[in-house]
């Protein structure tokens, strides 16, 4: 067992069998609870996290945490704590950096994510600023970068291994029925039936229409949608596998106006071939490499690492 599990053990006993009497006693917030390579994190950061963490545990229950329940939210919390510290160190010390335009781009996915005003609902449930959130995403990206390159840069998987997985799993690898069709999207009713007694009457193309009326960006292509699969489309177009080529579609109704398509072409499903499959099958292979070794390359840095962890001051934290 290295020094790292025995310290995570020996804590483990030492809150679990802890008797509180000493958790009433006041320690200052700038004491240090953990120092990892010389770097001191305080109580105040400790508890910071502490707190995050309690409040997610309490989501679906009222009922006070139990002193066992405790004793593992805080070791979680100093696993935690440690392994972002040496994360952090090993930015710092291979030079890692991001763009403010990598981190701009991030920032507004995650919020893109919450509807309406609940993003600062979860600010406030974790009792986050909006500048702490913002280095979180940071430290995050700083994160993925550094395993990116010290880890996941080493993980390669040879052309037999991939063809040994495809030959394993050839039922996995299939493409489903796909469909081109021509898309028109206005927003009345009264527009959609007009358009659609002109092409009743032959007056004018499909694709002509879709480039005078269409609002969709496709419009200017005629409405020309490309090639996709079923369960790529809004369920509400699913009907449009049904149809023929040179079928027009019923109006369709959705929350984004009134819709007319015409199918051009079908593809019927098939079996992919391995040369189709190689890209999927690769990001599968990498994936099912890249966890372990990252896994074991953060075992050994926590091993070459001087890990102090202060449990007469951890056992006192409530």
């Amino acid at each position: 067992m290295n020094k790292w599990l025995k310290g995570i053990v020996l804590g483990m006993c030492l809150v679990s069998c802890s008797n509180g009497s000493s958790s009433q006693d006041q320690l200052p917030d700038d004491v240090a609870i953990v120092i990892v390579n010389k770097e001191e994190v305080p109580l105040k950061q400790f508890k910071a996290e502490l707190n995050v963490y309690k409040k997610k545990f309490r989501v679906h229950s009222n009922e006070d945490i139990s002193p066992e329940e405790l004793a593992w939210l805080k070791n979680r919390v100093l696993e935690q704590i440690v392994h972002n510290t040496l994360l952090r160190q090993e930015i710092k010390s291979n030079d890692i950096e991001i763009s403010q335009e990598e981190l701009n781009e991030a920032l507004l996915k995650v919020e893109a994510g919450y509807p309406e005003d609940s993003f600062e609902k979860q600010l406030e449930f974790e009792g986050l600023t909006r500048k702490e959130w913002q280095y979180t995403i940071e430290n995050n990206l700083l994160i993925k970068k550094l395993i990116s390159n010290l880890v996941n840069s080493k993980v390669s998987v040879s052309d037999e291994e991939m063809r040994r997985y495809f030959e394993a799993n050839e039922s996995k690898f299939h493409k489903r029925e796909q469909v081109r069709a021509l898309h028109i999207m206005v927003e009345t009713e009264e527009e959609i039936r007009q358009i659609l007694k002109e092409l009743q009457s032959k007056q004018k193309k499909f694709s002509e229409l879709a480039e005078e009326f269409s609002l969709g960006p496709e419009g200017t292509r005629g409405g020309d949608l490309g090639y996709f699969e079923a369960g790529q489309m809004p369920e509400e177009f699913d009907n449009v596998f049904k149809l023929k080529v040179n079928g027009v579609s019923d109006i369709i109704r959705t929350p984004y106006g009134f819709h007319l398509f015409k199918v051009v072409e079908k593809i019927k499903e098939r079996k992919m071939s391995f040369d189709e499959s190689k890209k999927s099958i690769e990001q599968i292979l990498i994936q099912e490499l890249q966890d372990p070794a990252f896994q074991k390359w953060l075992v050994q840095l926590k091993e070459k690492s001087e890990i102090e962890i202060k449990y007469d001051f951890f056992e006192k934290i409530n």
